[in-house]
């Protein structure tokens, strides 16, 4: 092979790199703008279709494109969007209107989904990170080296660590809940606000749960945090506040209060959170539907 030919190849070679890094370029960002264009939906069932094919669509770009993170991101993010807020959704409501054949049948896809959402997300932290999730003390040994570029990622694990315990309150449920909460103060503290307030109201609500059981905070700080980001303009916040410290406290009158506020907020206010403040309102639906479950009338409540 001659000189010229040997040249030629290798300058071939190093236009086709060239090529497909721009074109992984191009294609991620027009993904995180479809990102930005879906918190602006209104319709639910076109939301939960969208993010069902882009589990498939992200895997494809991540095995595609293998060198270029962002769409492993991306990928990780499908997974634990659509398991946490559809399927546990749904598996939500199958456990409030006591279905509870439907509610096994969920929980056991949502499991699938989340030790998926939970791997992908692994393997985006540095080593030390993949090695300690089933090790308590080494998770709680790694977490005060947690950077900014890590609670993204950190979050979805917390969060499908919570839904599993919720699902499937088992023998390592504690230890899982106890792991969330520390995982989540952390992002807290390294990332306040992130991504809508997540963690402040994720680690609000667990609080909240956790308090009349085994004592300390019960999430009043982490949600004023929430209100302090986002304002007005997500009512997820009363929402989960409802469905948290209400309950919690089992102050009857005050759920309904937040519930109903939520129900009739004009969420056309807020184009750019409509698709996040449709799914909480749902969530409000099922929650004041569920009123004498969570929190029993005075006079329906057993006497002591």
């Amino acid at each position: 092979m001659n000189h010229f030919v040997v040249t030629t190849f290798v300058a071939l070679a190093g236009c086709s790199s060239f090529i497909e890094t721009r074109a992984a370029s191009s294609t991620y960002q027009i993904l995180q703008h479809g990102s930005a264009a879906a918190r602006r939906l209104s319709d639910l069932e076109l939301a939960r279709s969208a993010a069902a094919s882009g589990i498939v669509q992200m895997a494809t770009f991540a095995d595609a494109y293998p060198q270029h993170r962002g769409f492993r991101e991306l990928h990780a993010d499908a997974v634990c969007q659509y398991a946490i807020g559809f399927v546990f959704d749904d598996w939500e409501a199958a456990s409030l209107s006591n279905r509870a054949e439907d509610a096994r049948r969920i929980a056991d896809r949502l499991e699938r989904l989340l030790a998926t959402c939970i791997d992908l997300n692994l393997a985006l932290l540095p080593g030390p990170w993949r090695a300690a999730l089933d090790d308590a003390a080494r998770w709680d040994a790694v977490l005060p080296a947690v950077q900014r570029e890590h609670v993204p990622f950190l979050l979805d694990i917390a969060s499908a660590e919570a839904v599993r315990v919720a699902v499937s309150p088992i023998a390592a449920g504690l230890r899982r809940l106890q792991r969330a909460i520390a995982t989540l103060a952390r992002c807290t503290e390294v990332a306040p606000g992130l991504r809508d307030a997540e963690a402040e109201i994720l680690l609000g609500s667990l609080r909240a749960a956790t308090s009349r059981l085994l004592g300390g905070p019960d999430g009043e700080a982490q949600f004023a945090a929430a209100r302090r980001v986002l304002g007005p303009s997500a009512i997820v916040v009363d929402v989960m506040y409802a469905r948290g410290i209400a309950v919690a406290r089992q102050d009857r009158r005050l759920f309904l209060r937040l519930l109903d506020g939520a129900l009739a907020a004009d969420l056309s206010r807020w184009p750019d959170r409509r698709l996040p403040n449709e799914m909480a309102r749902i969530k409000a639906q099922r929650y004041r539907a569920a009123v004498d479950a969570l929190i029993p009338a005075p006079s329906s409540r057993p006497s002591r």
